[in-house]
């Protein structure tokens, strides 16, 4: 295993990680699925995936769920300190998979196609979303990526649902341990870097919600532009600026001249395409942004991821 690089702080201990499922001890799983949770409930959704995982025709896995743990890339290493499997599979507490071969078709993909480094499911509202939350998605970027028939190299694999060789994600270092934003154009670039691709499976789905109200929109959005200011302050190489659809490549960092005129036109089509939603989310993230900005008393990563 290579030196812990810099951005790797988080010491190498596996507390607050509960496994869920998988021996402990013996014979070491194929997959070891990681799942970040805060508060180890998430509304009643943790439980919920949970028995989704259990009902995957891939068996051979452990579960472990990580929780108090922020921000988000640190509870992932924090997590990979505990797994024994030969692949990580990371999901967010707040998702559900599409169906009982989700896990097999990801682990198949890498297992198949030596060039694959991070695989992921297609991204889709769940079956019950609100039609404020089908709203939101048909007007914000990047809340949906529709579900494919051959293996599709995109960018729009998160950590919403990946999955990744341990070899591979340790060779590239992991997760930056106090990134409050932006874990996964950082990921997908350091995969890139070492020559592998990002990609789509086939036929393989998740759900992962938009926000269900004005309210939530607007504090998911004021979050966002804080957690992008920060990153502008302490890494500002790992400001990515990431392209509103789909795309296949390395993502650019731009100069913050270049993103607010972006930023500017966006909101003038947004209004006069009545694009209301998208209008609101990104005066909120402008707003967010420029209140870190300007405060003087800067919060500590885990206050703001």
């Amino acid at each position: 295993m290579p030196a812990r690089p810099s951005w790797r702080k988080s010491p190498e201990t596996a507390a607050g990680v509960r496994q869920v499922s998988g021996a402990p001890h013996g014979a070491a799983p194929l997959v070891s699925v990681i799942v970040p949770s805060l508060d180890g409930e998430r509304n009643g959704n943790l439980q919920r995936l949970l028995a989704d995982l259990a009902g995957q025709t891939l068996t051979d896995i452990e579960l472990l769920v990580v929780q108090g743990v922020r921000p988000n890339g640190r509870a992932r290493n924090v997590g990979a300190v505990r797994a024994r499997g030969r692949y990580l599979v990371f999901i967010d507490d707040d998702v559900r998979l599409g169906h009982r071969d989700v896990l097999a078709n990801l682990v198949h993909a890498l297992v198949d196609d030596p060039s694959l480094g991070l695989v992921g499911p297609s991204q889709l509202p769940p079956p019950d979303a609100s039609r404020f939350q089908r709203a939101v998605a048909r007007q914000l970027p990047r809340m949906r990526f529709p579900v494919v028939d051959r293996t599709t190299d995109t960018d729009m694999v998160t950590h919403m649902c990946l999955a990744v060789a341990a070899q591979l994600w340790r060779q590239v270092g992991g997760e930056h341990d106090d990134l409050v934003r932006g874990t996964d154009p950082d990921l997908r670039e350091r995969v890139r870097a070492a020559g592998r691709r990002v990609a789509v499976v086939p036929d393989s789905w998740a759900y992962h919600p938009p926000p269900a109200s004005l309210p939530s929109l607007i504090r998911s959005a004021w979050c966002g532009g804080r957690g992008a200011a920060w990153v502008r302050r302490h890494h500002p190489e790992l400001a990515f600026d990431v392209p509103e659809g789909p795309f296949v490549g390395r993502a650019p960092v731009r100069r913050p001249a270049y993103r607010l005129a972006r930023l500017g036109a966006r909101l003038l089509l947004a209004a006069l395409r009545g694009r209301f939603l998208l209008l609101v989310s990104d005066l909120a993230y402008a707003a967010g942004y420029a209140s870190l900005r300007l405060a003087r008393n800067e919060p500590a990563p885990e206050q703001l991821a």
